[in-house]
């Protein structure tokens, strides 16, 4: 719902913690730019409501989509009416004036409206209680007493059986009295609100703690875009949040800028700056020399993919637990042979963890050595694998035993590339090898784990075709993974 003039809760949200993607959401959401992970999220947190409604049953839908403000007018008249005859409503709409708020679930009593609004998360954050102080606020606006305002949230406890109890995985956090102590600072910020969206100027893009949360802001490309691509304050991984903060408020983010501060920088910083100049490669020979003398034949590079849905999705889980769904598996039986591929994606809704344990019991040979970037989910999902399945306990175990860190060299700058700008993701090490096998994380649909998750888990709502392509993007994703790793090998057992 995005209505010029019209000031929603999230607009709400987005003015108390950064003015310009207030700016942006009120003017010109367009510019939004949401990762697979954030619009996964949202889909999720749909569910997540509709399964809610079974705790209130018999209730009434009262919302929909709006797209002028006489539609919006209804939808609001609507839900007003709806409460004032005591039922239940689902997905409500108020307004009152410029001010607009939905809501998931609301239930009338004796001492006024009970609400609730649904959130993919196991606890209540400062942006949920803020979400709620607003929406209380325009309910008072609609003479709507409030008996009470919560949060409904899964609960990481419930273990899904043979079918989904919404009573037991939801519960329902009561936040009355935490909203109530930000009433006047909803009311302050409400009075401001309405005359920044008057206005059409920009405030300056502040670089701030918020642009840098686990999933960042749809604006931050808007804000900073033309940073992104070529080395900068933005791409650089040493430098530390408050030296960046200073720098960037002092208007120095290009490389040249940062040259130029180097002295003034941490001795990390500067030396990641002098190394990429020099395009230089570090190489501690005995650390590297000591890690290539563990390794074996045969050898195998492993990658999973894994989910973690807030709606457990597999009998015997839970929310948020880690599952496998997909694997790439390249086997080298000796030194010098072609390296042989086996993979795997489930299907739509299936369990496959099963399937995936069975494969790789045959795939990977006996006491083979084990290569994986960041060994931590691979370790996991092994362990968890041989748990649950008897019959390949001994031989995943061994698997699991066996498995090594090629990430660990770069972590701990065994092995440096000056070219890496100090990160240390597979990717990007990657690219400093081969910059146009690379090329493929970049044209690719599928960029990062996290898009492969949000890209499983939206299947379900894809048509056949955009599904069909997005299991391909899935297995060619996963497959460079462990084909990357095998050209990483290759380069520093140069540099012995």
């Amino acid at each position: 719902m995005a209505i010029k003039g019209i000031i929603t809760k999230r607009l709400y949200v987005k003015y108390t913690r950064c003015k310009r993607a207030a700016r942006y959401e009120a003017n010109d959401p367009g510019a939004a730019k949401l990762s697979l992970t954030v619009q996964q999220r949202r889909q999720e947190t749909r569910e997540l409501a509709l399964l809610s409604r079974a705790l209130f049953p018999g209730g009434e839908e009262a919302g929909g989509s709006a797209d002028t403000y006489v539609q919006l007018t209804a939808l609001s008249d609507k839900t007003a009416k709806l409460l004032e005859e005591g039922r239940t409503v689902y997905g409500g709409i108020l307004l009152s004036k410029i001010f607009c708020t939905d809501f998931d679930i609301a239930v009338p009593t004796d001492d006024g409206v009970n609400f609730y609004v649904v959130k993919c998360a196991t606890a209540p954050s400062e942006n949920y209680i803020r979400e709620l102080a607003y929406l209380a606020h325009v309910a008072k606006l609609c003479s709507i007493r409030v008996a009470k305002i919560s949060l409904i949230v899964v609960d990481p406890h419930y273990t899904l059986g043979k079918q989904l109890k919404e009573s037991a995985l939801l519960r329902k956090i009561d936040l009355t009295k935490r909203v109530r102590k930000y009433s006047e600072k909803v009311e302050k910020n409400c009075e401001e609100l309405a005359a920044f969206v008057q206005k059409n100027d920009m405030p300056d893009a502040v670089l701030c703690a918020n642009c840098e949360r686990q999933f960042g802001c749809e604006y931050f490309s808007a804000c900073f875009g033309g940073w992104l691509d070529k080395p900068s304050l933005f791409t650089v991984h040493g430098v530390d949040a408050a030296t960046r903060y200073r720098l960037y408020s002092e208007g120095k983010i290009s490389f040249d800028d940062l040259r130029a501060e180097a002295p003034l920088l941490k001795p990390k910083a500067a030396g990641i700056i002098k190394a990429y100049d020099e395009k230089a490669v570090y190489v501690d020979k005995n650390s590297l020399s000591k890690f290539l003398g563990g390794l074996w034949y045969p050898m195998c590079f492993l990658d999973f993919e894994s989910l973690q849905s807030a709606i457990p999705r597999y009998r015997g889980t839970r929310p948020l637990e880690t599952v496998a769904f997909q694997y790439s598996l390249h086997v080298i039986e000796k030194e010098g042979d072609a390296p042989v591929h086996y993979g795997y994606i489930a299907k739509e809704g299936e369990d496959a963890r099963e399937i995936i344990a069975n494969r790789l019991a045959k795939e990977i040979p006996q006491n083979s050595c084990i290569l994986a970037f960041g060994k931590f989910l691979e370790c996991k999902v092994l362990g968890q694998l041989a748990q649950m399945f008897p019959h390949v306990r001994a031989k995943l175990s061994t698997a699991r035993n066996n498995v090594r860190d090629i990430g660990a060299v770069f972590s701990n700058d065994t092995v440096y590339y000056g070219e890496s700008l100090g990160s240390r993701s597979l990717k990007t090490i990657y690219r400093c090898v081969d910059p146009d096998g690379a090329h493929g994380y970049e044209v690719g649909a599928v960029h990062n784990g996290a898009d492969a998750m949000a890209t499983y888990l939206m299947l379900p709502y894809m048509p056949e075709e955009q599904k069909k392509a997005k299991r391909a993007a899935l297995w060619e994703y996963c497959k460079l993974d462990t084909l990357s790793m095998i050209t990483i090998l290759d380069d520093i057992k140069k540099r012995v």
